[in-house]
């Protein structure tokens, strides 16, 4: 059954957030006004306890973030979130579980936001495979406010099922369920600034059937020889019925009180639009109209066409709405569309994963995946009818490729494992009695398999053809050796990207803008104490995006966007 899209009038927002993973539930938690304050200042650490003493108030958000971040090293890039990290973990890498130095109190003040996600609170954590151990300890799994259940797996790590769980339960016991979107995709973003661009992202359908209906501009035609600015007094009469003003258009010098108007479309037949008498409601360059004429005359078109005047009525008077965010509901189809100041991007990192150049632009053949849950569903479903399969090849050395391995292995079904060093280098910051088995794949790979049943490794090789009809593949290594193999199934696991396909292509919004962006290679290039995005007033990001992969400096970033969304809005 075709779905047929609807498009809603536009919802204006003080804050859109995009994406509904731990870093948007982070953000919706400050933004619903529950904001932190301390309620300890002696840190183990001797120079920040000394900063910490000599500040006014306890609320964090009113405080000289940049100053209390001096000096603070850790797994984080971003000095808010080392801050935020040492002041509720304090000396967690050294093993400590000393308390929090602060806690989270609704007295902040509410920010009328939305929170957009393509499924369930949680984000990604729903689609990974249930099965899978946390790298960070299960506590460090927590947002504020509501500490993480104690783990089943020797009290230290957790299941992606239940890190899933708990942040669906957290948005519902915080209560922050009435501004979270569900299944909503995000199709386009763009700022109200650009405006050539605003029409095409907030009703991209239909200004192409209108481009199809008017070749040329539109033109009035009047007695005096006038040339009023007719489509905007249109528009902004269709308007007026709401008591909207009109912000756009110059008022004319000139005053015309009565005309008759002819529209050209199309180059054909002028569309006669007859006289109509004086009404009280006046345009924007002082023409006088019959509201009900007009209406009956542009109503395909204008209800097509949301003037730019239109989505600032939105907005407060003093500040007009900068952002444009158009969504699909992923069950209806229907189209809504969001008005607002500020944008928060927090959608994570995992959502498109990297391909080998061989498979880009090209749909998957059904042996070939990208991700272990997909893996694993096929290996499930052909052992029922098979007794045996033939090797699984499985690409990449890091950890998304060690799960792959052992998936396959724990199925008693042969690996055949490539990747172009001589080894991984994951295990490297991985004690061995907290991610065994971690190391036991790394074990595997400097071996080669010749000891480990099931497993055969292929170090600096590289897949150089694949034939899905016949499930061959063939391996060259770096000396030129070619190696021709049988397979079952591939798993290309080779990293992966955020999804930001609804950004305009033309930013480059990378430290580095020359390469797509990555967390860890090449996050967003932002303020570090505001975590606005550099060269885009009102829009901001945080966690992954911005280099922070680690549930436990989420909260920073957060801090980061709220203290300075409060300064704008004049909240403190």
């Amino acid at each position: 059954m075709r779905i047929i899209q609807k498009e809603n009038n536009i919802i204006y927002k003080d804050v859109v957030v995009i994406g509904n993973g731990p870093s948007g539930i982070a953000m919706s938690l400050l933004l619903s006004g529950k904001i932190p304050y301390l309620t300890v200042n002696n840190h183990p650490d001797e120079m920040l306890a000394a900063r910490l003493k000599n500040i006014k108030s306890s609320c964090l958000l009113t405080q000289d973030l940049e100053y209390l971040s001096q000096g603070l090293e850790g797994r984080s890039q971003n000095p808010v979130s080392l801050l935020m990290d040492a002041l509720l973990h304090p000396y967690a890498d050294l093993g400590y579980e000393f308390e929090p130095l602060l806690e989270f109190r609704k007295n902040g003040k509410e920010i009328d936001h939305v929170v957009l996600g393509r499924g369930p609170p949680g984000g990604s954590w729903h689609r990974i495979d249930p099965d899978v151990l946390t790298l960070s300890l299960g506590s460090w799994m927590a947002l504020p406010g509501i500490p993480f259940p104690s783990c089943t797996v020797n009290e230290k790590r957790a299941f992606a099922r239940d890190v899933a769980a708990y942040y669906e339960k957290y948005v519902t016991q915080m209560e922050l369920t009435a501004y979270f979107k569900t299944n909503t995709l995000v199709g386009s973003l763009v700022s109200t600034v650009d405006e050539p661009n605003i029409q095409s992202a907030v009703s991209e359908g239909s200004f192409r059937d209108m481009a199809e209906r008017v070749k040329s501009p539109i033109e009035p035609v009047n007695e005096n020889n006038d040339t009023p600015c007719f489509l905007a007094n249109a528009l902004n009469c269709l308007l007026s019925r709401n008591n909207r003003k009109n912000r756009l258009c110059r008022r004319s010098k000139n005053t015309y009180q009565e005309s008759s108007f002819k529209l050209k479309v199309n180059k054909s037949e002028p569309i006669i639009i007859p006289k109509y008498e004086r009404k009280r409601s006046r345009s924007c360059c002082g023409y006088q109209y019959d509201l009900y004429q007009i209406s009956q005359s542009l109503d395909s078109f204008a209800n097509s066409v949301p003037s730019y005047n239109q989505l600032n009525s939105y907005s407060n008077d003093e500040q007009a709405a900068r952002w444009i965010i158009k969504t699909t509901d992923t069950d209806t189809g229907n189209i809504q569309t969001y008005s607002c100041k500020y944008v928060v991007l927090a959608c994570g990192a995992n959502d498109s994963p990297n391909r080998l150049e061989m498979f880009k632009n090209k749909s998957d053949p059904e042996c070939l995946v990208h991700d272990l849950r997909s893996l694993e569903a096929k290996l499930d479903e052909s052992l029922k009818v098979a007794d045996a399969l033939d090797p699984v090849l499985v690409v990449g050395a890091g950890l998304s490729a060690a799960d792959a391995v052992m998936a396959v292995r724990q199925r008693n079904v042969p690996v055949v494992h490539i990747f172009r060093g001589k080894s991984a280098e994951f295990t490297k910051q991985l004690p061995e009695n907290m991610y065994p088995e971690y190391h036991k794949v790394h074990q595997m790979m400097n071996d080669g398999g010749s000891t480990y049943p099931h497993y055969k490794a292929y170090p600096e090789h590289s897949l150089s053809e694949f034939d899905a009809e016949s499930k061959t593949v063939k391996l060259i290594s770096g000396r030129g050796e070619e190696v021709k193999l049988n397979i079952s199934f591939a798993a290309i696991l080779i990293g992966s990207k955020p999804n930001l396909s609804f950004l305009p292509s033309s930013w480059k919004l990378g430290i580095y803008k020359d390469k797509d962006i990555e967390a860890k290679t090449n996050p967003l290039n932002i303020n570090p104490f505001t975590h606005e995005v550099i060269g885009r007033e009102g829009l901001f990001a945080l966690g992954p995006l911005t280099g922070d992969n680690f549930v436990r400096f989420l909260t920073g970033g957060a801090v980061a966007v709220c203290s300075e969304l409060y300064k704008r809005m004049n909240l403190i």
